[in-house]
């Protein structure tokens, strides 16, 4: 029987940019994909495969953006963290905007430009790939699956990281990052009707210096995430009758807003995938 290929591309900001060198080998390769599930960075790239979008010149340009600039983020988590808690104070004394009807977040402007760009404004209805994106529901945790509308919109919800960016109200709904929910989204690519599949984990590792308090609550973040990424991929990976090749390219020293280091991350899964692409091809 002829297996389709599902991609599962996870989260992971900066060090996201693995899943770009992934599908560079993949492409070269010429193995086939049948359908695209991403969530956060993972939505985003995955998303220019299912366009078909010339991954080597998307390279070449996001080599030449300053994305740090362009998205107003810090390259330091920490400082990310600090730039929150002074937002949160300000909040609490005047209140919130973004709830407001006519609210257009400036934050949200940026990234749905920065998507628009990517995806060359096109909607899930021109994807040459079925393709879906995952976000999570604010107010009750859901796990959204989006596949209609606008591309860029969608991963803007996807990539909107707490704290960082304002959620995106859509449908009645505010949404978050995907990450929350679902880091790896194997499922999904299975509900697309893959049977086999192959999935990109680009997560922050756990063997990171823990020196102070705030180390420590983003440890315990990471320790849930992995352990609820692990139990994830067991049930897919049974699912599948085992046909599934995780990937895990080295991307451990990038920071999720590293950005300057994106063409490492990139060579990172052009490397992973050729070092499995013998386990790769037994899925066909």
């Amino acid at each position: 029987m002829t297996q389709r290929i599902g991609l599962a591309l996870g989260g992971g900001g900066a060090r996201g940019f693995a899943h770009l060198g992934v599908l560079i080998a993949l492409e070269k390769a010429g193995i086939p994909v049948h359908a695209i599930a991403g969530t956060s960075m993972g939505a985003a790239m995955g998303a220019l495969r299912a366009i078909g979008a010339d991954l080597q010149k998307v390279r070449t340009l996001v080599r030449c953006l300053r994305l740090n600039d362009l998205l107003q983020v810090s390259d330091s988590t920490l400082r990310e963290l600090q730039k929150l808690i002074g937002r949160s104070v300000v909040e609490y004394v005047r209140g919130s905007t973004w709830k407001e009807d006519d609210a257009r977040p400036e934050d949200l402007k940026r990234l749905d430009e920065l998507f628009r760009l990517l995806t060359a404004g096109k909607t899930f209805a021109d994807a040459q790939i079925p393709l879906a994106v995952v976000a999570a529901d604010m107010t009750t945790g859901d796990r959204v699956v989006l596949r209609d509308g606008a591309i860029a919109r969608a991963i803007t919800a996807s990539t909107a990281v707490p704290g960082v960016f304002t959620p995106v109200y859509s449908d009645g709904r505010y949404l978050l990052d995907g990450g929350i929910v679902e880091k790896l989204p194997i499922d999904v690519a299975i509900e697309m009707g893959a049977t086999a599949a192959i999935a990109v984990d680009t997560a922050a590792p756990l063997t990171r210096n823990i020196d102070t308090a705030l180390d420590a609550i983003l440890q315990s973040q990471r320790i849930t995430s992995t352990t609820l990424t692990t139990l994830q991929t067991s049930l897919a990976r049974s699912r599948l009758d085992g046909r599934l090749v995780l990937l895990r390219p080295d991307v451990g020293p990038i920071k999720m807003f590293d950005f300057d280091h994106v063409d490492d991350a990139v060579q990172a899964g052009i490397d992973a995938a050729e070092a499995r692409m013998d386990d790769v091809r037994q899925l066909l």
